[in-house]
């Protein structure tokens, strides 16, 4: 027996507007239409858009191996043969650009996720628990926050030694306290809410409670602090690169050529110039999508 489609209309006989997932789909493309909408948000995508595509495909579309040397023909300037010259050494600077763009991405991305899970957890801990779990976790994020954000990846770094590993355990070190008191002071404003409330009259156990009522209602400025977070973690792993903390060489990132091309920013410029335009292009692109999703997401900024 087939099944008979059922519509609702109002008093009028007009149909009422669609509910449930229509409207959550509608509610996701408002939230999408408003990020891409939003100043610099077009740019910010393209330039994210192509640098990860850039990383993924950097073997195939690097002219030349970055590692290979070539004494010879060490600092020529831009050609068409190297179209971003090349440095002391002879390597091609528009390959090792490229190939240097899978460092700052994997730093970027690695440490701010390492910020946000543990960071998250020890808020969550924090603020739902309280009492001397919320004290011990609070003095230890006081302890780290004591220390300037370069300043303590610089030691974590110089302990753990150069290397594209110890910098993302360095850096996510410096961003889990941002997101662990972002956590905490999300939670202690949702525990107390009417509908928390309730799930513990009727019996609901914690682990439950913050699964479906906690954490969904904490997730948008997480998601916001975190898309912020990552252009200052690339340009981090520049820095720590830069004063030889970072990814050691001949291994190419954005940081190190920078440094090995300050010494000849008279004799050749160009050294410099590809991935110091490279690091300020990424960067600004990440902080648009950043703003983009603050947009979208932060209720008090809707207009």
């Amino acid at each position: 027996m087939a099944e008979r489609a059922v519509s609702f209309s109002d008093a009028s006989g007009a149909p009422l507007a669609p509910t449930g997932a229509p409207r959550v789909r509608n509610q996701r493309w408002a939230l999408v239409k408003r990020a891409l909408t939003a100043r610099g948000a077009p740019f910010g995508a393209a330039v994210l858009a192509l640098v990860v595509l850039i990383a993924l495909v950097a073997p195939f579309i690097s002219p030349y191996d970055p590692l290979k040397q070539d004494l010879v023909n060490a600092r020529l300037a831009p050609s068409a043969e190297h179209l971003l010259g090349t440095d002391d050494l002879g390597r091609d600077v528009l390959s090792r650009v490229i190939y240097g763009s899978r460092v700052s991405l994997i730093a970027g991305l690695a440490s701010v996720a390492i910020g946000v899970v543990v960071g998250s957890l020890l808020g969550l801990v924090a603020g739902f628990s309280g009492g001397l779990a919320d004290s011990l976790v609070m003095r230890l994020v006081d302890a780290v926050l004591a220390f300037p954000g370069l300043v303590l990846a610089l030691a974590l770094g110089a302990v753990m030694g150069a290397g594209l590993f110890g910098v993302v355990i360095a850096l996510g070190v410096v961003y889990t306290p941002t997101f662990a008191r972002l956590m905490r002071g999300q939670v202690l404003s949702i525990r107390e809410r009417e509908f928390v409330a309730a799930a513990r009259v009727i019996g609901s156990p914690a682990w439950r409670i913050v699964a479906k009522h906690v954490l969904p209602n904490v997730a948008t400025p997480i998601v916001i602090q975190a898309s912020l977070s990552i252009a200052f973690a690339i340009l981090a792993e520049a820095s720590l690169s830069f004063l030889g903390l970072g990814v050691p060489p001949p291994t190419p990132s954005w940081g190190g050529m920078i440094n090995q091309g300050r010494g000849y920013l008279q004799q050749a410029p160009w050294i410099v110039f590809g991935p110091g335009a490279a690091l300020f292009v990424t960067v600004l692109g990440l902080n648009f999508v950043g703003d983009a999703i603050r947009d979208a997401l932060d209720p008090r900024i809707r207009v």
